[in-house]
C-alpha cells in the first residue's frame, strides 16, 4: 500500500498531543508493533478516537493488511456481529475474539469497513480497498498541495470518512497532525491552534456556522492558511464571508464534496474561483471523472440542465456489505451514482440542487426538501431541517421567532396548514460528524 510505504520514508514530526511529539520513525516502530500481533484478511474491530495511540492501531491495521472497522466505543461491538471481527483493538491492546479459523477470509485488497451514512450501527458498510484508499489520498495531496511543512488538527472524527481522509493525506505528505478530543467551543482547541501553528483547519457547515457566531474573524492566527469545507452545502452568505476573510489574509478556502464511497472525495471547487462560483462543488478531484445523466441514464452533455451525478475513478468503493461472507467480494465496476441531482454550468462546474430520495409529493407536486431548507436558511431561518412523506411535510426549527416567517414561505408554496407540521426544539440534532440527524428527528415528528 503506497500511503504506508510513504510513511516508513518521511522524516521529521508526525503526531502532537497534549503530552508529547511522535516522529514518523516512532509512528512506524509503534504501529508494527502491533501489527505483529495481527493477522492478514481476518476482520478488526478498531475503537477509534482522537488519539495517538488510536492512530498507531489504525496504520497497524494497514501494515497488517488486517480489514477493519471502526467503534466509537467499545461497547459498539455488538452491532456487528454479524461480521464476526476476529480481532478488538483499543489502544494497542488486542484481544481475540472470533476464532480466525471461523468465518469468511476477507479479499486481499479489503482495507476498512465504513458506515454508509457516517454514524455507526448501520449493519450496511462501505469496503474501500488499498487502492481506493491510495488513490482519494493522492488526489487529495494534489489539489491542497500538501507538503511536510502543512499542520492539521483533528476537528473532525476520525470514525468519520472526511477526518479519517485528512489523517491519509497529511501523513501522505510527511506533514503533521495535532491530534485532539476537543472540539471548536473549547478554549483548549485554540490554544493548540496557536501554541502549535496549525496551518489548516477543517470542518462541517456546522463548524463554520459555529466559528462565525464565536467571532472567528477577530482571532489572531497568523500560521492558518487553508480551510476545507465538506459534509454537505454551507450557506453562500457564511460562505462568503470567510472566501472575504480569506483574500484579505492571503488564506484559502476549499469547498469539498464527496461520499463514502468515494473514500470519500468527488469533487472540489478551487480556492481562486470560490466567490466566482459561490454554492458549486467544482471539478472532478484528479484522475476522477464527473457527469450527468437523466432518468433513463443517458448521458447530458448541456449546461445548466438537471440529472443525477454519477463520477468514476479508482477511489469508488469495492462495493457494499451486509454480512461476514460479503468481506471476500472483490472491486465491483469503479461507478457510482451518487443519488444526487446537479447541473453544470458552461464551465464545467457542478452544482448540487438536490438528493433523488430528499423529495415529497405535496397536494400533487413534487417538493424538494433539500430546497426548502435552503431557502428557509436564505429568509433567515438558520437552523431548520425539513422531512417528511406524501402529504405530510415537517419542519423543524430552533427559534419561536421565526415561526411567522416559515408559515409565509409555505402560504407562498400554496401548502395548507392541514398538510405541515411545525416542531420547535432547543436545537436540531446532529450526528458526531456534524450532519443533521434525519432518523432522530423522524422518531421526533413520529413519521
Amino acid at each position: 500500500m503506497q500511503l504506508i510505504e510513504r510513511i516508513k520514508q518521511h522524516t521529521g514530526i508526525a503526531l502532537i498531543d497534549a503530552q508529547q511529539t511522535v516522529s514518523y520513525g516512532q509512528l512506524v516502530q509503534q504501529a508494527e508493533q502491533v501489527a505483529s500481533q495481527l493477522a492478514a484478511h481476518q476482520l478488526v474491530a478498531l475503537v477509534m478516537d482522537n488519539s495517538v495511540a488510536a492512530i498507531v492501531d489504525y496504520l497497524a491495521c494497514l501494515m497488517a493488511r488486517a480489514p477493519m472497522i471502526l467503534l466509537s466505543d467499545a461497547e459498539q461491538l455488538e452491532l456487528y456481529t454479524e461480521y464476526q471481527p476476529n480481532f478488538l483493538l483499543h489502544s494497542n491492546q488486542v484481544s481475540a475474539l472470533t476464532p480466525l479459523s471461523v468465518g469468511q477470509k476477507a479479499h486481499d485488497d479489503l482495507r476498512l469497513l465504513l458506515s454508509t451514512s457516517g454514524s455507526t450501527g448501520s449493519p450496511k458498510m462501505v469496503r474501500l480497498s488499498a487502492q481506493n484508499l491510495d488513490a482519494n489520498t493522492a488526489a487529495i495531496v494534489e489539489y491542497l498541495e500538501l507538503d511536510s511543512t502543512a499542520r492539521s488538527i483533528t476537528s473532525l472524527p476520525l470514525t468519520y470518512s472526511f477526518g479519517l481522509s485528512i489523517l491519509n493525506s497529511y501523513l501522505w505528505a510527511g506533514a503533521s497532525l495535532v491530534v485532539t478530543e476537543t472540539s471548536i467551543t473549547d478554549k483548549a482547541f485554540w490554544t493548540m491552534m496557536k501554541e502549535h501553528a496549525v496551518t489548516s483547519l477543517s470542518g462541517v457547515p456546522f463548524h463554520f456556522e459555529t466559528l462565525q457566531r464565536l467571532r472567528f474573524f477577530n482571532m489572531s492566527l497568523p500560521a492558518l492558511k487553508v480551510f476545507t469545507q465538506a459534509g454537505g452545502k454551507l450557506r453562500n452568505e457564511v460562505l462568503q464571508a470567510f472566501a472575504e476573510h480569506c483574500q484579505v489574509n492571503q488564506q484559502r478556502f476549499y469547498v469539498m464534496y464527496g461520499q463514502t464511497e468515494a473514500a470519500p472525495r468527488i469533487a472540489y471547487l478551487p480556492s481562486e474561483h470560490l466567490l466566482e462560483k459561490l454554492g458549486s462543488i467544482g471539478i472532478s478531484v484528479p484522475r476522477g471523472k464527473l457527469s450527468l445523466v437523466d432518468e433513463n441514464g443517458l448521458a447530458i452533455t448541456e449546461p445548466d440542465q438537471e440529472g443525477e451525478l454519477v463520477y468514476q475513478g479508482e477511489n469508488v468503493m469495492m462495493g457494499y456489505a451486509a454480512n461476514r461472507d460479503d468481506l471476500g467480494l472483490g472491486q465491483g465496476e469503479s461507478v457510482l451514482y451518487t443519488g444526487d441531482l446537479a447541473k453544470r454550468d458552461a464551465d464545467g462546474y457542478f452544482y448540487i440542487t438536490g438528493r433523488k430520495s430528499r423529495f415529497i409529493k405535496m397536494q400533487g407536486k413534487r417538493l424538494s426538501l433539500a430546497h426548502l431548507e435552503e431557502t428557509l436558511k436564505q429568509r433567515g431561518v438558520t437552523e431548520n431541517a425539513c422531512l417528511g412523506q406524501e402529504d405530510k411535510l415537517v419542519i423543524a426549527y430552533a427559534d419561536a421567532q421565526q415561526q411567522a416567517t416559515i408559515e409565509d414561505y409555505l402560504k407562498e408554496l400554496n401548502i395548507h396548514p392541514m398538510f405541515y407540521q411545525l416542531l420547535l426544539l432547543e436545537q436540531i440534532p446532529h450526528t458526531n460528524n456534524g450532519k443533521v440527524d434525519y432518523p432522530t428527528l423522524k422518531q421526533q415528528a413520529r413519521l
